[in-house]
């Protein structure tokens, strides 16, 4: 097959279309940042866009790790190293990164990190705005781009945020070169499905702002079609930075205009725009005043060796990583007038180990986990050898030994179960085994894996009012006066609808803040991921009320935040102390004011929360939080992952009842997905 002839790029040229791309990120998140989050349209004016003061920015900061993955574990990085670097040098921990990072030190790896217990954050802003790096340093190749953006993506996001990221770093690829904007879009249109979410939008947005050409009109219209309360989402931010293009025609001034006055995540969608136009247009394109507002240097808040680097410096030794790129893995361009740099050899071929779960990565109390272990052989010789698990204590794992064969250049899989010796007590949230691949007496290669704790509830519930109580002390139509249909004394209403309040007692409320009620016949639920829906609890539809109770312990005493997406009004008790309540619904709550503080002894402890059920949805996310490292160096989780569940052994279902409330559930589930629902799996 013939090679395509590389394009010829000047050194001089890249550098100045990298150094503009990293000036333009670095100016479109300082204007961005005080409008982050405003979900309404600005009007603000050129003039008045500049802030008083510049803060560090994460769209920017995690791209200076990778940078620096790349300087120093080489041009071959899998999701693997990539993680590795955020764990040692990234101390970002919230949100979608706090959920990868907690999967992570529960073993589980990517690309299953980006999605596992991430359902609200997993197509959320926080990788689309990191794409730049992988596009500056593989100049003229898109598709070499995208593919180091998905393994920078699936980290802590999947479905449309991973193509969107995959999306800008394939637009940045071309921009560097060819400087053409329609060319850029079609580059990023080229490495993703004709009918991704990224890719449909654009002509939608295209013909919006043809349609509309002001900003009020053109906002209200993309907003009723994209928009979403969280302001994070990033179909709703693709859109906004697409419009922002379109309508600022190329005028750097006017794109950070349109995209700070359109809110939701402004710093990102003006941090991307920004980073876009610099590389289409040079340095020469962006503002001078501005320029020099921003400062020689970059703005980093966290522990890298850039972080007191000019954008200078930072520029140049992004350019030097791609012109090493270009002689070793990127044959789409020839630099010309490069500085020499060392071309460090591919890493050499070697046996490795990874695994796969069948199902989910759980362990549960009483049923068995599948495990896939992979071994890959890109040898010239086959490889004949012995697999050996070791598991945590309590836990079993068949077989712990087997022999393998693993012919030369191929793979072979391993098929393991693993479950608890024996079900009851305590079910840990950390659960990591190691898998150890030896030849000839000789160990070859180490992997770790784990498997998250399910999580260990008693559900009572439903429970509901038959009238509204709080409008008449007694029922009209069942009292010792009168029992009739509700229809005769004008309730009709009542046949079609439940009441239900946040307080009034549905149960002994006071007995269960210290014991089960076997009488209430609560349901026992084993959930692998925190999010409980209505589609977990039985067919039932209405407005209703649940208690929920997890007994829990922590390894150690300490002060914790418990934050709680919830459908509905609650309320908490630890230990049989109220720890707080609200009337209203947060479908997602992680903001320090948010979270109701728990003092953990590092003895067994009782949650009880109440929750009530609005209309036919329910949706219940408890996670307990705290600032992990308080030094701000190293990636570690928000999430505790040192938590352990007691599992239930009062008021438990009986079997056939459990295997009716799982039929209801997957029937539930089932309708859910016809309609388009995300999925929830049991």
């Amino acid at each position: 097959m013939k090679t395509a002839t590389p394009i010829s790029l000047p050194y001089a040229r890249y550098y100045d279309k990298v150094l503009a791309a990293w000036l333009g990120k670095s100016v479109g998140g300082v204007i961005g940042a005080p409008l982050e989050n405003h979900k309404e349209l600005k009007t603000l004016t050129v003039e008045q866009l500049w802030p008083p003061e510049m803060g560090a920015n994460d769209d920017l900061d995690i791209q200076v790790v990778w940078l620096e993955a790349l300087q120093e574990a080489g041009l071959y990085p899998n999701s693997a190293t990539l993680a590795r670097f955020w764990q040692d040098r990234c101390w970002y921990n919230f949100c979608e990164y706090g959920i990868f990072l907690h999967n992570l030190q529960r073993g589980i790896a990517p690309p299953l990190s980006g999605t596992w217990n991430n359902r609200f954050f997993s197509e959320s802003e926080g990788c689309p705005i990191r794409s730049d790096i992988w596009g500056l340093v593989c100049p003229g190749n898109p598709v070499l781009a995208a593919q180091l953006a998905r393994l920078d993506g699936q980290l802590d996001h999947g479905g449309v945020s991973v193509e969107i990221e995959q999306f800008l770093a394939a637009c940045m690829a071309h921009a560097v070169v060819h400087g053409d904007f329609e060319g850029m879009l079609a580059a990023g249109i080229a490495v993703l499905p004709a009918d991704s979410p990224v890719v449909t939008a654009i002509p939608v947005v295209r013909r919006i702002c043809r349609e509309h050409p002001t900003l009020p009109q053109a906002w209200r219209i993309l907003i009723r079609t994209f928009g979403d309360r969280d302001a994070s989402k990033a179909i709703t931010n693709h859109a906004i930075v697409l419009m922002s293009l379109f309508l600022g025609r190329l005028d750097f001034r006017e794109t950070m205009r349109l995209c700070a006055n359109s809110g939701w995540d402004t710093d990102c969608t003006a941090a991307t725009a920004g980073a876009l136009l610099g590389g289409l247009l040079g340095t020469a394109g962006l503002p001078a005043d501005w320029v020099d507002k921003l400062g020689p240097n970059l703005i980093c808040g966290i522990a890298v060796k850039h972080k007191n680097a000019s954008l200078a410096e930072f520029a140049e030794d992004t350019c030097r990583v791609g012109v090493e790129m270009a002689l070793a893995r990127n044959p789409a361009v020839s630099i010309q007038d490069a500085p020499a740099v060392t071309v460090r050899p591919p890493p050499v071929p070697a046996i490795s180990l990874e695994t796969a779960y069948p199902n989910d990565p759980v362990l549960w109390n009483d049923r068995e986990t599948r495990v896939s272990v992979t071994i890959r052989n890109p040898l010239p010789a086959a490889f004949v050898g012995e697999l050996g698990i070791q598991a945590p204590p309590g836990l079993l794992c068949t077989p712990a030994v087997l022999p393998v064969s693993v012919p030369a250049g191929g793979a072979a899989t391993c098929e393991l179960r693993i479950r608890r010796q024996a079900a009851g007590g305590w079910v840990a949230d950390r659960n990591l085994f190691t898998a150890s691949l030896a030849g000839g007496g000789d160990p070859v290669a180490i992997h770790t894996f784990g498997l998250g704790g399910a999580r260990q509830w008693l559900v009572y519930g439903p429970y509901w009012d038959m009238w509204d109580k709080d409008r008449y002390p007694e029922c009209l139509y069942n009292n010792p006066r009168r029992r009739c249909n509700p229809c005769c004394v004008g309730c009709a209403r009542d046949f079609f609808n439940h009441y239900v309040s946040l307080d009034r007692p549905y149960l002994d409320e006071t007995r269960l803040l210290r014991e089960e009620l076997p009488e209430e016949v609560p349901l026992h639920l084993e959930r692998g991921e925190e999010l409980i829906t209505h589609a977990h609890l039985g067919g039932f539809k209405g407005q209703a009320c649940y208690y929920f109770v997890r007994t829990l312990r922590s390894s150690e005493p300490r002060t914790v935040a418990l934050f709680m997406g919830r459908s509905g009004p609650f309320r908490a008790w630890l230990d049989g102390q109220e720890v707080g309540a609200s009337h209203e619904m947060r479908e997602w709550s992680c903001h320090e004011d948010e979270g109701l503080t728990l003092r953990l002894t590092g003895r067994p402890q009782r949650l009880v929360i109440k929750l009530v059920r609005l209309s036919d949805i329910l949706g219940l996310h408890v996670l307990l939080t705290d600032t992990s490292d308080p030094r701000r160096q190293r990636g570690i989780s928000y999430v505790h992952d040192d938590l352990a569940d007691q599992v239930p052994t009062a008021g438990v279902p009986a079997a056939g009842e459990r295997e009716c409330m799982k039929v209801l559930s997957n029937n539930v589930g089932a309708t859910l997905l016809k309609k388009g629902a995300p999925q929830t799996p049991s």
